[in-house]
């Protein structure tokens, strides 16, 4: 582009020198364009000069190669001048920015008088035209910049507003426009509380503090109501900075919608592990039936309840539907709503804002349904959740929206939702431990996982895709299972289904120092259950069945909460370590 991004300002030095000197005055760019001049020069603007070649071999170019200057004080005889339209004489500086010529200032001599001018004060005049390239140069340079800086401004994911240190908007970028729905020429010249009510604004620009992450609420009429994540830095002018804009700066307030930061953290903190279908071993005809629904609801975005026992595969299949649906470039965000304390529960699922508690974050904190805008929010455990915040979730899933903890504005949330559970929740309907109306919003697509015993077929691959795993992970090279090896793992009944199960391969790769998982490498749990099935029947092996038989069917009972746990040591008559201790050893 050149100079001519400061043609006013060029044609106002042209003009100005011409009006000192009375002599004409024309202004090229270093492509040889013509962008300012005065009297027969005027007409020529947007021409070029020596046909815009600058390997012509005449003054002009020579001058921008050299970037040095020309006097010429007799024009019609000079071989590399070329006068062409009476001129007499001519003197010609060039315009340089960091040592390189990006234009030339050229007086033009058509009279006697103009041309004794340049002759006797060619000196003076070389100075004077020196100051007046340099004052292009500088006007050039900070155009350039500035260019620089509205590019760097408009390429921004955020929205900018530069306000005085009085407090008005003087500047913004097309995001700040989008955002907040309104123009630049709307917003420049305003106070930014006439706009938006950011009363943290001022208080940065007294203390000199800046705000990260602060999140601001913007109301615009009645229709609008944004959620924005905002940065407010104090600005000052450096010492011996004389600018007038720099010396008049207050701050910069950096702000985006609240969607596009939960995508941002999501990004920071997401578990990029892409599961698909194909992550999904198996062979028995329940699993290829279970995955083949699975794929095909996994395209449009109905509840989900996934059902089974423990470590069948839940979490799994979950995690394939997300991935292969339309909403696998977002966010997939779990949260076990058995694993969380129930105080905490609410603030982690629907986030809270600032001073909601004591110990809430100052600037509050986005729950999971904010953080799987998107994409799937998978609720592991939802059997677990206490009843009153299954009444806020059902509001949740109905309306689409939802309320932060201490929250005065609801929040829109585009969620899909997939649960998971290993109780019976029809049961626990009947007990008034689960709510009808949120069981019925979350059975839309039902899928029952079978435990690992019913599907004994799936055993032996099960087991060698999980030596294969282990092998690289441990940088071993078992080639398979010893004769008495597989069988023990074969009649072992699996109460802990596949997460039990690679949970035993990774026990046996760690132990066996062979080529094969011999029996004596396998866990003590699995080795006791064969022995016992061959007759091998210890004392110690029956008190353990027995108490095995006894702690499961208590916890079917209270169910395998804290709560639950706390109940069944109370039944059993033991203490809760006692209770915990004996769950490690035996894995009812």
């Amino acid at each position: 582009m050149g100079l001519s991004v400061i043609k006013d300002t060029v044609m106002h030095v042209a003009q100005a020198i011409t009006a000192a000197l009375e002599i004409e005055t024309e202004i090229v760019d270093d492509g040889l364009e013509i962008i300012a001049g005065t009297g027969r020069y005027i007409k020529k603007i947007g021409h070029f000069e020596e046909n815009g070649d600058l390997d012509s071999g005449a003054i002009y170019g020579s001058i921008l190669k050299s970037s040095q200057g020309y006097l010429c004080t007799d024009c019609a005889n000079d071989p590399t001048y070329g006068a062409q339209e009476g001129e007499l004489a001519e003197i010609s500086c060039p315009i340089l920015l960091e040592g390189k010529a990006i234009g030339i200032i050229g007086l033009v001599a058509f009279t006697e008088e103009q041309r004794d001018k340049i002759v006797q004060k060619h000196k003076t005049l070389s100075i004077f035209m020196s100051r007046m390239a340099d004052l292009i140069a500088s006007k050039y340079s900070e155009a350039e910049k500035r260019n620089q800086l509205n590019a760097i401004l408009e390429s921004m994911h955020e929205g900018l507003i530069a306000l005085n240190k009085n407090g008005f908007i003087v500047s913004c970028n097309s995001k700040a426009e989008k955002l907040l729905h309104l123009s630049k020429e709307y917003m420049e010249g305003r106070l930014l509380s006439d706009v938006w009510n950011v009363p943290e604004a001022k208080k940065v620009m007294e203390s000199c503090t800046p705000i990260k992450d602060k999140e601001i609420l913007y109301l615009k009429g009645k229709n609008i109501s944004k959620r924005f994540l905002c940065t407010i830095i104090p600005l000052h002018a450096e010492e011996g900075d004389g600018s007038d804009i720099a010396a008049n700066l207050g701050a910069i307030l950096l702000f985006q919608d609240i969607s596009t930061a939960r995508e941002r953290l999501y990004k920071m903190t997401a578990d990029e592990r892409q599961t698909t279908f194909d992550d999904v071993i198996e062979i028995s005809e329940s699993m290829r039936l279970i995955k083949q629904r699975a794929f095909q609801v996994a395209a449009n975005d109905s509840t989900i309840l996934i059902t089974g026992e423990s470590g069948t595969g839940k979490g799994l299949i979950a995690r394939a539907i997300h991935y292969t649906g339309a909403r696998r470039n977002g966010p997939f965000v779990t949260i076990n709503c058995g694993a969380i304390p129930e105080m905490l529960l609410e603030s982690e699922l629907f986030g809270y804002e600032r001073g909601a508690f004591t110990g809430a974050g100052a600037g509050g904190k986005p729950g999971k349904f904010e953080l799987a805008h998107k994409g799937t929010l998978f609720l592991d455990e939802i059997g677990d959740m206490p009843l009153h915040l299954q009444v806020k979730l059902l509001d949740a899933i109905q309306n689409r929206r939802i309320d932060r903890v201490g929250g005065l504005a609801p929040i829109d949330i585009d969620v899909r939702i997939i649960a998971a559970t290993n109780r019976n929740l029809e049961q626990m309907i009947a007990n008034k431990e689960f709510r009808e109306d949120l069981f019925f919003r979350l059975n839309v697509i039902p899928m029952t996982i079978p435990p690992l015993r019913e599907r004994i077929e799936d055993i032996k691959y099960l087991l060698d895709y999980s030596l294969r795993k282990f092998n690289t992970l441990l940088n071993k090279t078992i080639e398979g299972f010893s004769s008495e090896a597989l069988k023990a793992l074969m009649k072992y009944h699996w109460p802990g289904n596949v997460r039990e199960l690679e949970n035993a391969v990774e026990y046996a790769v760690n132990m066996e120092t062979g080529t094969a998982i011999r029996y004596e490498n396998l866990p003590e749990r699995i080795i006791g259950s064969y022995g016992s099935s061959r007759g091998e029947h210890s004392f110690k092996d029956k008190m353990n069945s027995y108490q095995r038989k006894l702690i499961r069917e208590c916890l079917d009972k209270t169910g395998e909460t804290t709560e639950g746990k706390v109940k069944c040591a109370k039944m059993l008559g033991i203490s809760e370590s006692t209770l915990y201790r004996r769950i490690r050893e035996l894995n009812p």
